[in-house]
């Protein structure tokens, strides 16, 4: 079977697994590094609350509904080329799975290795009707964002992805342009109201995390405000999916008549795993050059976040002028083909 050539792509898709990627970074230094907290001034819990209001749970969800949604578009282009397409994905896994592996020595909180385990089960749905698939993922993010349960939420956001591919929704946007436009306008209105609701309800004083080996100790007072803190984090958490659809709606009608300028967001998409790897490589190493015993700010990590995501998207930028795929993407591609894939341009 001969792979998916960059000319079949959906460009929309590329575009918002972009976006996506640019909020990965913010959340996932929170774990990389372990000594980023409050610095004591108001501009660090402003920027605390607004991470965990527009980012947290908001990004890597759309990164699990395009998971879906590419799972959806490999196995029905592999079903036209391949006489075992089930093999071929399967495989493809299976070195996602090894690559998470590896990816968790220094990302323990990464999730490639539960993209590679829930791809295998959804497996089991892909000839289910769509309309079981779509109730399933809807009803799963419903109970998966109100119960909290963020390491299994991932897995009916596949099953959405799944169904969103099953009934074409990315083949016929155009014809589907004003139900786009009418899910950004309520998501639109329901993200106002809710982040208004949210930032009242936040706690004034923030999330201050204990820090062992820091001369300073948790009052009472804000060992009260961080468990409102972190009920104020569970109700965040709830509202997610509906973020979501607006970042995706929004994108979606707006990559028609400025898709042009976007390019380098779509480059940065189109490497989304070199780029997801990247990112932790490139803040572990960092972490290195920090001394022990400093306390990095939300500010500061906040704008090592936005250099490297800069950085990124500007290398993704000149790589695709003269190769084919992301480096990563190409040993994939490879591996799961299992013969070497041109990767230079022509």
């Amino acid at each position: 079977m001969k792979p998916t050539t960059t000319t079949d792509r959906i460009n929309v898709l590329d575009l918002i697994r972009g976006f996506a990627l640019i909020g990965l970074p913010f959340v996932n230094v929170l774990a990389l590094w372990n000594n980023v907290n409050l610095s004591g001034t108001q501009e660090d819990i402003w920027i605390q609350r607004f991470l965990y209001i527009f980012v947290e749970g908001r990004f890597y969800a759309i990164f699990s509904f395009l998971f879906g949604l590419g799972f959806w578009i490999f196995l029905s282009r592999a079903q036209r080329k391949s006489n075992h397409p089930y093999g071929l994905f399967i495989r493809r896994m299976l070195i996602l799975l090894g690559a998470g592996m590896l990816h968790q020595l220094i990302n323990p909180g990464e999730v490639l290795l539960f993209y590679a385990i829930f791809g295998l089960i959804v497996l089991f749905f892909y000839k289910a009707p769509k309309q079981i698939n779509l109730t399933l993922g809807i009803i799963g993010i419903i109970a998966g964002s109100f119960f909290g349960a963020k390491t299994l939420l991932p897995l009916p956001l596949i099953l959405l992805g799944l169904a969103f591919g099953q009934y074409r929704v990315f083949q016929t946007l155009m014809e589907n342009k004003k139900k786009w436009g009418a899910a950004a306008i309520f998501s639109f209105v329901a993200t106002s109201v809710i982040t208004v609701f949210l930032w009242q309800n936040a706690p004034d004083a923030g999330l201050l995390s204990y820090m062992e080996g820091f001369d300073y100790d948790i009052t009472e007072t804000q060992a009260e405000a961080n468990r409102a803190f972190y009920d104020f984090i569970d109700l965040s958490m709830v509202f997610a999916p509906i973020y979501s659809i607006f970042y995706i709606s929004l994108l979606v009608l707006l990559e028609p008549a400025v898709g042009k300028w976007l390019s380098p967001l779509h480059s940065f998409g189109r490497m989304a795993l070199s780029n997801y790897i990247g990112q932790s490589i490139i803040l572990v190493s960092l972490l290195v050059f920090i001394p022990v015993d400093t306390i990095v700010s939300y500010k500061v990590a906040a704008i090592v976040c936005l250099i490297v995501v800069g950085v990124q998207i500007i290398f993704s930028s000149l790589w695709l002028r003269h190769f084919n795929y992301g480096p990563l993407e190409w040993l994939w591609r490879c591996a799961t083909y299992g013969n070497w894939v041109p990767i230079r341009r022509k």
